[in-house]
């Protein structure tokens, strides 16, 4: 029989939702409870996913012995001081994106769950997704050669979350919160170690504490080129896309824009897709973004590493080299100057 795996939420927001609900739909998975400051969010999440229990106290959901697996989505510059937690009381973590939002950090994840033996995943969702990981599988065909750019987007029209729009508790702005993703796709496509970065940033239209666009070109050490594009200026939803040129073809993939269901209303309806602010006239609507996106996949990956005692990927290293490409492309901004990882 296969064994059957409790599963916890740190954080009762966005994240947490869209985990909560890929867990759900493993046949050997549990949700069991869930955390939040926030004693009204924490019910209600438990209310809404029918939950064991919920709590205002971390360490008590992480005390229960029947939780095996614990996601970490909460404001980025927790992430850290709550993985480590989970680490401590030896449960197994799934990070959601930026792993943390120092260097530092990350070595201090890595180290300890290195050192409790338990999974830790980065919870990378654009991976999973079943267009790139169908992209993928072409690719290492050799259908269109060797890989010479990747070009790479995430970008939307902004977040209405603090927690999302200050420097102090994002670790930065858009490239930051965006950007990691069309990084992580770079970095998974061109497998090579990356030569130097270079950056342009600015605050074009929000006016935020830091950058709402990030334009950065990346230059791997086999001669490849990637470049990299993270907004809160694009309106219509979110703009997510990878296009690949090899020596022999190219590729392209469309995470939001395309849709198999069209649809045109005067009076408008409940949801289209993550971060569109209108529903009239002609609209695509998403029809399962859990795994549309990837994050059904990336979750079940998770599960089974657990299960099967092996390492996950993308794991806690894959999350540092994300974060060292982010931070060489502010320091590029800094100095003006390319800058050699």
């Amino acid at each position: 029989m296969v064994r059957r795996i409790g599963a916890g939420l740190i954080g009762a927001g966005f994240a947490a939702n869209i985990h909560a609900n890929a867990y759900k739909r493993l046949p050997n998975v549990d949700v069991v409870a869930v955390y939040s400051r926030t004693a009204k969010r924490a019910e209600k999440f438990a209310k809404d996913h029918s939950l064991k229990a919920w709590y205002t106290d971390m360490d008590e959901l992480l005390e229960r012995q029947d939780i095996d697996v614990v996601s970490v989505a909460i404001p980025n510059y927790l992430h850290a001081q709550a993985a480590l937690k989970a680490i401590e009381h030896g449960k197994h973590v799934i990070v959601e994106k930026p792993l943390t939002t120092t260097i530092e950090d990350a070595d201090k994840v890595i180290e300890a769950a290195k050192k409790k033996g338990v999974k830790l995943m980065y919870a990378e969702n654009i991976l999973f997704s079943p267009s790139m990981r169908r992209a993928k599988e072409i690719i290492d065909e050799g259908a269109i050669g060797d890989i010479l750019v990747v070009e790479a987007r995430e970008s939307h029209s902004g977040s209405h979350s603090p927690y999302a729009l200050k420097k102090e508790y994002c670790g930065g702005g858009a490239l930051m919160n965006l950007g990691v993703h069309p990084i992580g796709a770079a970095l998974w496509l061109i497998d090579s170690p990356v030569d130097r970065v270079y950056a342009e940033m600015g605050n074009l239209y929000h006016k935020l504490e830091a950058e709402d666009h990030a334009s950065l070109f990346i230059r791997f050490k086999n001669n490849s080129l990637a470049t990299i594009h993270a907004s809160y200026t694009v309106k219509g939803g979110i703009d997510d896309r990878v296009e690949m040129y090899g020596t022999d073809g190219s590729i392209y993939v469309d995470l939001f824009r395309v849709s198999p269901v069209k649809v045109y209303s005067e009076k408008g309806y409940s949801y289209v897709v993550e971060k569109a602010t209108i529903s009239t006239g002609w609209t695509l609507p998403s029809v399962d973004e859990v795994w549309q996106l990837g994050y059904e996949r990336e979750i079940e990956h998770f599960v089974n590493c657990v299960i099967n005692d092996e390492e996950p990927f993308p794991g806690g290293e894959f999350g540092k080299r994300v974060l060292e490409v982010v931070f060489a492309a502010y320091k590029s901004v800094e100095e003006k100057r390319p800058q050699r990882l």
